[in-house]
């Protein structure tokens, strides 16, 4: 995908994030009439109708939380096998570098392309995950939003490792290059209350909508969920408290014609 088309896709954010409601909606009108089915105008899209009340074809995915799927697969495979291990030998002989980033409390990623920098490593979880965001597609298949109806033919895996000590959060973001996101959790620490350490949904920062209500779902996982949901979602984390580390495998699938 072309810079220049990007850079009107930040644009558009930019408009948002700095309320000017006018230019926003022509900058949302022109792709909307440009038939641009991408995540981050999908995302802008539901989040500027709560915020202003105002509806617009919505190209991408106009009821995302309607696409979330959560799977035990912790139960389904050799989880420690598979999963567990590799992660802990990566993460304990630092084998990728991380780094710390703002979004982050108590914790840090790794840098870089997990799949292709440890690829021996994660080529088993790689397999498993294109067969579990398969069933994904076929789960929706019959779905008229443009998340399905354009599915990518062709994409690349990027994901990387997050660590988060007790006290450890993540704020809402999207991932904008994606098309679906998703999390294995490697290990979640046992709950010291209900939603300690939940994955959360959204369709807005809180701060961004007054007194609208947010949407959103907080989706209890523990150690093997797998959670899949379009990339067009905010998502966060609830802090925990715990000695154990909380690990995560995020990933994003990327249409090819887009990460060339």
């Amino acid at each position: 995908m072309s810079d220049a088309k990007w850079s009107k896709y930040y644009l558009l954010k930019c408009l948002y994030y700095q309320d000017q409601k006018t230019r926003f909606y022509d900058q949302l009108d022109y792709f909307i009439n440009q038939g641009e089915i991408n995540p981050m105008i999908g995302s802008l899209g539901c989040r500027s109708a709560l915020r202003y009340g105002i509806e617009r074809s919505n190209l991408f995915c106009k009821d995302p939380l309607n696409y979330i799927l959560k799977n035990e697969i912790g139960s389904q495979y050799d989880f420690e096998k598979i999963f567990v291990s590799p992660v802990r030998t990566i993460l304990n002989e630092h084998r990728i570098p991380d780094r710390r980033q703002g979004l982050l409390t108590n914790g840090y990623q790794t840098v870089g392309n997990l799949f292709s920098l440890e690829y021996d490593l994660t080529k088993d979880i790689q397999k498993i995950l294109r067969l579990e965001i398969d069933k994904y597609h076929v789960r929706f298949r019959d779905s008229q939003e443009g998340l399905i109806t354009s599915w990518p033919t062709d994409y690349r895996l990027h994901g990387w490792l997050i660590s988060m000590k007790s006290g450890g959060e993540m704020r809402p973001h999207m991932h904008e290059t994606g098309w679906i996101s998703g999390s294995i959790y490697i290990n979640v620490p046992e709950k010291s209350k209900t939603d300690s350490g939940n994955l959360v949904v959204c369709i807005e920062e809180e701060e961004l909508i007054g007194e609208n209500k947010n949407q959103g779902e907080s989706i209890d996982v523990i150690t093997g969920s797998l959670c899949l949901f379009p990339a067009s979602l905010l998502h966060h984390t609830i802090p925990f408290e715990s000695e154990e580390d909380r690990i995560v495998l995020a990933f994003d699938v990327i249409p090819c014609a887009q990460s060339a």
